[in-house]
């Protein structure tokens, strides 16, 4: 049987917020969710990147049979990059490889740090996407991380620059889950601002804001001044 990635991902996307409801109760929950595939950051970063307060993934999925010779390239490129600036222990905790497998009863995965990617072995462990799953949203809600969003956000970068210029030219967004079932957008012009804790992200774009803000009263003020001087000229 036939399955192709984007179906795998949208189930893996819909089971996990299924799974985040259930194991959050109380608190609330400020992460983001983008889906990259066939967008200019899939080449340059992966199929999925996620971040919930601290807990961050990047994960590329593959459908068992697909062409892997670019992978392999990209995998290789990735590997020397990741030696020289000592990057291997976040890589491990951040990108991932999903390679999936469609049976009879279930999805078989061989589920893998990006690293251990190829060469593959010749009898791939089989596991379930559900357990992947649990184990994320496990990770979500109990904050398991061992990185900050800076050290990550500098890992992502340098994947991006192994591939190519590094300039993604797609933002992301930031969804806002509140207890009640409140659910709230904000855009983000730059998928990196993604790994910036919540508290931090507000600060960024009040400073935005207040920036924004000051850039108009600053031009009303020369409008003003432009329309004084033209009155004082047909005075005399």
């Amino acid at each position: 049987m036939k399955l192709y990635e984007n179906i795998t991902i949208g189930n893996f996307l819909f089971a996990l917020g299924y799974s985040l409801r259930d194991k959050q109760r109380k608190n609330m929950l400020a992460g983001s969710v983008n889906l990259l595939q066939q967008t200019p950051a899939d080449k340059l970063l992966g199929d999925v990147l996620l971040k919930f307060t601290g807990v961050v993934r990047l994960i590329e999925f593959k459908a068992e049979g697909a062409n892997l010779a670019k992978e392999k390239s990209r995998h290789s490129i990735l590997c020397v990059a990741v030696q020289e600036r000592q990057f291997e222990s976040i890589s491990r905790e951040v990108h991932w490889s999903i390679e999936t497998k469609a049976t009879e009863n279930t999805l078989g995965l061989r589920v893998v740090p990006y690293l251990d990617a190829f060469p593959r072995p010749r009898g791939p462990k089989i596991e379930l996407l559900e357990d992947f799953i649990h184990t994320l949203a496990k990770d979500i809600v109990t904050q398991n991380f061992l990185y900050t969003g800076a050290q990550i956000n500098e890992y992502l970068a340098w994947v991006r620059r192994t591939q190519g210029k590094g300039e993604v030219g797609s933002g992301g967004l930031l969804l806002l889950a509140e207890p009640g079932g409140l659910l709230r957008f904000a855009p983000l012009t730059d998928l990196l601002e993604l790994n910036l804790e919540h508290s931090l992200w507000i600060k960024e774009r009040q400073a935005k804001l207040e920036k924004d803000l000051e850039l108009v009263r600053q031009r009303a003020k020369e409008r003003q001044y432009k329309l004084e001087r033209k009155g004082l000229s047909l005075e005399r």
